[in-house]
């Protein structure tokens, strides 16, 4: 899991700015079964946004444990439904196997993020049936099928949804948690009543109060058991095994993803062993004393408050872990935040060297790995730059990995450009690496504009940056060169110490500024064009350079704004708190403002010279709106497009297409001098063109950028 954890995690510590909707307001599930068909050979063509809008993506896989068998879970964007389609699928191990499909997995799981999360298949302890969460009138609900296909049979029928859930050891049962709804007693309490303002709100993305309030509280949960055997469900008692591992966990104060909170707790999740008597566990270290960069380790407890052993003091981001079937070991992935994928390895919960599973590979990015019940094979997804994710399969006893399904062959008729991985130093001592992208019929020595996405990259398929805005291949057969900018490993700070914690900005800007004079050094990219994209971490960013240097010529962005004091003011106790660990807490307008003059765009929006479009969502754009409004009254150029039902990452299919044609004519406009003949923008380019002469004019007045930072 590690490109995608930690992303995760980053952009709860860091960019934060999530709406709290729940699930979110936009369904769009279109029933029928997502399907693979066989695609013949044709002469290759160029790339287009629909192209990468229909990729189907991987939403989760699973081996059974007699290693025979895979299921997979597929989802697609149909742009003329402006909806998504599912599958479940399963394949055999053995050659020449076919893909049988199951029907459709199901609606989308929406995270408070707006992100489609993933969750494998489950299978049952004899390797015969597959189960699976499905939304089934309203209700998360567990349903079954046969490996061999069959209509599939609906086991739990609760009054509330399923949260969660897991086979026991023997089979003959399912543990299963579930998430009761907000009582209708306290709504129409809320409704009847004035509501205190407390500071717990989120004022910022414009949730209604009573569902602010009553999601102050996180929702009840409960422990159910349902009887394979019986065909029946109770709810579970104190001598449930998985109702233990709860109690476990409340006593420790593990963070809960769901509450949608700031991580306040170190402890992030725990799995209970087979047995029943001890935990693991992953803990996330950010002591800037003890280093720069912060980590998240595992450990073993005993339930009996026995003593913590730390499995991978060494470990920069352990992401994924898991409990073998006897628990005599611990397996789990390891990622070091190189760009490189994330290895697995095996340990023993009593300790001692971890034992590598899988060999370094430079060119594929291996992610989600289940191991069948004697650890000899492992199902994966993997990709590598070029390559969009497939099922595959390791040989854990040679390393031989294999291509199960390809879930896109449609690629093999597409012109893609290479990705080349480029390394640099920092004017700090910190490495920096990036993938560079050119155009297939490049010319050697010509200069061409580029775009940089941002905030992550690695062996994975290049797409579209975080939050997939900003579509790298279509960039590069428009005639742009690409770098694939990863802002490096995330850092530790000193709670209350500004100038530890503008280390988050300050770092990826002169690592910017050191990848571009590698680039600049390689004769590549015209210096004179260059654009920056980015969403969440990867805006901040785009708004500290362009605030702060003279390094890029065009900007898109999403969301924006939330290191501005403007958000200060609406954001409430929650992010307050965040704040003053950065040094940024108190009034703005008091000891503070010094510190907020450093950092925020709107205070130093006088020094903007990047004409910058923002894509936003309608929770968010609020956060937009100081950027917009004093980049608008010092005359400089800015658009903001606010996109509905969205979340923080755009989900809808219609959207992000129209999202990666804007982009790309963005700056094929400001970085190519190019526009679009299509007669439907012809209005967009009148009002670029009015841009461009007011860039012009704030030009030929002087008004020249400060330069980088020291």
């Amino acid at each position: 899991m590690g490109k995608r954890s930690e992303t995760w995690l980053l952009l709860v510590l860091m960019a934060g700015c999530q709406a709290g909707h729940g699930q979110g307001k936009y369904e769009g599930f279109d029933p029928a079964p997502l399907q693979l068909t066989k695609v013949q050979q044709t002469p290759r063509r160029s790339v287009t946004s629909a192209d990468l809008l229909a990729i189907r993506d991987l939403r989760g896989v699973s081996v059974a444990p007699d290693g025979k068998s895979v299921a997979f879970v597929l989802s697609q964007a149909v742009y003329e439904t402006n909806s998504y389609r599912s599958g479940l699928f399963v394949v055999g191990t053995g050659p020449g196997s076919v893909p049988l499909s199951l029907g459709s997995a199901g609606p989308p799981r929406w995270n408070s993020g707006g992100e489609w999360e993933s969750e494998a298949p489950q299978w049952s302890p004899d390797s015969r049936y597959i189960t699976y969460r499905i939304k089934t009138n309203g209700l998360w609900q567990i349903w079954r099928w046969r490996r061999e296909g069959g209509r599939p049979r609906q086991l739990t029928h609760g009054a509330h949804d399923v949260d969660s859930y897991e086979w026991s050891p023997d089979g003959g049962k399912i543990s299963f948690k579930v998430r009761k709804p907000f009582n209708p007693l306290e709504r129409q309490k809320a409704e009847e009543h004035g509501i205190l303002y407390d500071g717990w709100f989120r004022p910022w993305n414009l949730q209604p109060v009573v569902e602010a309030e009553l999601e102050k509280e996180p929702r009840a949960t409960e422990t159910w058991v349902y009887d394979i055997a019986a065909g029946s469900e109770r709810k579970a008692t104190s001598w449930d095994q998985r109702q233990r591992a709860d109690d476990w966990k409340s006593k420790l104060g593990i963070w809960d993803e769901k509450l949608h909170n700031q991580v306040s707790s170190p402890i992030l999740d725990a799995k209970l062993a087979p047995d029943g008597k001890r935990a693991a566990y992953r803990y996330w270290i950010h002591d800037a004393d003890k280093s720069l960069h912060w980590s998240v380790s595992l450990h073993v407890q005993s339930l009996d408050g026995g003593m913590d052993i730390s499995l991978t003091p060494s470990a920069y981001f352990v992401g994924n872990y898991w409990w073998s079937r006897d628990g005599h070991e611990l397996f789990f992935t390891w990622y070091e935040g190189d760009g490189r994928s994330p290895r697995l390895f095996a340990v023993s919960p009593d300790g001692g060297t971890p034992r590598p599973l899988t060999t370094p590979n430079s060119g594929d990015w291996l992610e989600e790995f289940s191991l069948d019940a004697t650890a000899s094979r492992a199902a994966c997804i993997r990709q590598s730059n070029t390559t969009p994710p497939e099922v595959a399969l390791i040989d854990l006893q040679t390393g031989e990995i294999s291509t199960l399904v390809n879930v896109n062959p449609e690629f093999k008729n597409l012109e893609l450009s290479e990705a080349t991985r480029i390394e640099w130093k920092s004017r700090y001592g910190e490495d920096g690496y990036g993938y560079l992208l050119k155009p297939r019929d490049y010319e050697r020595g010509k200069r061409i504009p580029l775009i940089v996405t941002t905030y992550r990259s690695g062996d994975y398929f290049v797409r579209g940056g975080a939050g997939d805005e900003y579509p790298a291949q279509v960039f590069c057969a428009r005639g742009f060169a690409v770098l694939a900018f990863d802002a490096g490993k995330s850092l530790s700070y000193k709670d209350g110490d500004f100038e530890s914690a503008m280390l988050n900005w300050r770092y990826p800007l002169v690592s910017l500024e050191a990848a571009l004079s590698v680039l600049d050094q390689m004769g590549i990219v015209d210096s004179a064009k260059r654009g920056i994209t980015g969403l969440s971490y990867g805006a901040e960013i785009v708004d500290f350079t362009i605030s702060h240097s003279d390094l890029f010529e065009a900007a898109s962005e999403s969301q924006g704004g939330s290191r501005d004091p403007y958000f200060y003011y609406m954001a409430g106790r929650e992010w307050h708190e965040g704040f003053a660990k950065w040094g940024l807490g108190g009034w703005p307008e008091g000891q503070s403002r010094s510190h907020w003059k450093e950092l925020s765009l709107s205070l130093n929006a006088d020094h903007v010279m990047t004409p910058l479009l923002i894509n936003t969502a309608d929770t968010e754009y609020l956060l937009a709106l100081s950027s917009v409004t004093s980049l608008e009254q010092l005359g400089k150029p800015v658009e903001a497009f606010i996109y509905a039902n969205e979340l923080h990452i755009k989900s809808q299919p219609k959207h992000r297409y129209e999202i990666y044609e804007r982009n790309l004519d963005w700056f094929s406009f400001w970085l190519q001098d190019e526009e679009d003949p299509d007669p439907k923008k012809a209005d967009q380019y009148k009002r670029w063109r009015e841009l461009r002469r007011v860039q012009e004019e704030n030009e030929s007045k002087g008004k020249v950028n400060a330069g980088a930072i020291p």
